[in-house]
């Protein structure tokens, strides 16, 4: 490869959608090539769809962190830079780059509290790491703080924000007028990017809310293996539902409390746009929760079970500024009917998180500032 491309390595596609508007941005202000690295299949699938107008994009695999694959790839390749996103730490890959006097940055930088720990178990290898690194640009001060704390020079760490707030929401596919699902009178109560164990709480509760007389809940499993396991959960709570792709069933149009499974991908923004309220899951499970920036974005208020932290300062923020609630097993069956019933709540909620979001954004504009002062021509 000829062209001395910026590597930007995206393990998968939660790192390749925080950095998709910054890379299409650094594509349009530059004729630059970037790279994109992933290490897994659907990493891969994300940046081929999300960069197919953008020729100057590319895709390859990451090797794996041993000698003899990154050398040869760094043979291949002749990168100009390397530049990893959140928190992709490889040992080799940082110390073979960085003796060919590359520079190595990290970008949208993220570390929980958790996984500093984790990486303070080995805190020698963790400084040598970081000590490999030009620059440490992270998301928010408790990220900074738990760098430097594990040995990162303080002079290359920078705050610069998140990314996410940068949203920039895809046009919804489904409207309430084209619905097939909600009556004239529902409520809709959508959890988004639900893990196992949380579907089951989920069913329960609704199934108890007696203070709902119609209403849909619509579940959006996080993967798309699930959706058999999640079916069967369904059939089980008693309750009328549907697969989205069973568009002959009829048992969503009676009235009462229902349940939609969403067993399809790619359609979270435009269920997330038909709620009344949200619940972003892999928060009652212990999985650190999922992202609820898109749903703030919608103006949706927006529930949380305690477990959040992979999104930590974002869900503090949100629940400060008034647009989350946090929530458990046994407060579910009381939120949600005493939110449904105060639309003028639900609304100041919404306009919280969108009034929250116009206050932080700017990351992006300025990632791509530095990273074409450094790295583009």
């Amino acid at each position: 490869m000829d062209q001395q491309p910026l590597v930007v390595h995206a393990a998968s596609v939660g790192e390749i959608n925080a950095v998709a508007d910054m890379l299409s941005q650094l594509a349009k202000a530059s004729t630059m090539p970037i790279l994109v690295t992933t290490t897994t299949a659907t990493g891969r699938d994300r940046c081929i769809k999300l960069f197919a107008d953008y020729p100057t994009i590319m895709h390859a695999y990451m090797p794996f962190d041993m000698g003899v694959a990154q050398r040869l790839f760094l043979h291949r390749v002749k990168p100009r830079g390397l530049l990893l996103v959140e928190t992709e730490l490889w040992p080799n890959m940082l110390r073979l780059w960085q003796a060919r006097g590359l520079s190595l940055w990290l970008i949208n930088g993220r570390l929980s509290n958790r996984s500093a720990r984790g990486y303070s178990r080995l805190r020698s290898l963790s400084k040598t790491m970081l000590a490999n690194l030009q620059r440490v640009l992270v998301q928010d001060k408790a990220s900074a703080r738990r760098f430097t704390w594990l040995g990162a020079e303080a002079a290359k760490v920078q705050i610069m924000g998140s990314v996410k707030f940068d949203i920039a929401l895809p046009e919804t596919k489904i409207s309430l007028n084209t619905s097939p699902w909600l009556l004239a009178d529902d409520t809709c109560w959508v959890c988004g990017s639900t893990r196992e164990g949380e579907e089951s709480i989920l069913l329960q509760a609704w199934a108890k809310m007696d203070a709902i007389n119609n209403g849909l809940l619509i579940l959006v499993p996080r993967h798309p293996q699930r959706f058999a396991e999640v079916a069967d959960l369904c059939e089980s709570s008693g309750l009328p539902w549907q697969r989205y792709s069973d568009t002959k069933a009829d048992n969503i149009n009676q009235t009462g409390r229902r349940v939609l499974l969403v067993d399809a991908m790619g359609l979270l923004i435009d269920f997330y746009d038909l709620a009344d309220v949200v619940f972003v899951g892999g928060s009652l499970a212990a999985k650190g929760g999922h992202n609820p920036l898109e749903a703030a974005a919608l103006g949706k208020p927006i529930l949380m079970g305690p477990h959040t932290f992979n999104f930590a300062e974002v869900c503090e923020l949100l629940q400060q500024a008034g647009n989350l609630q946090f929530t458990s097993a046994g407060q579910l069956t009381e939120q949600i009917p005493a939110l449904m019933a105060d639309a003028e709540k639900r609304h100041l909620m919404g306009q919280a998180g969108q009034q929250l979001l116009a206050e932080k954004r700017g990351a992006t504009a300025a990632y791509v500032q530095m990273i074409s002062q450094q790295f583009g021509a």
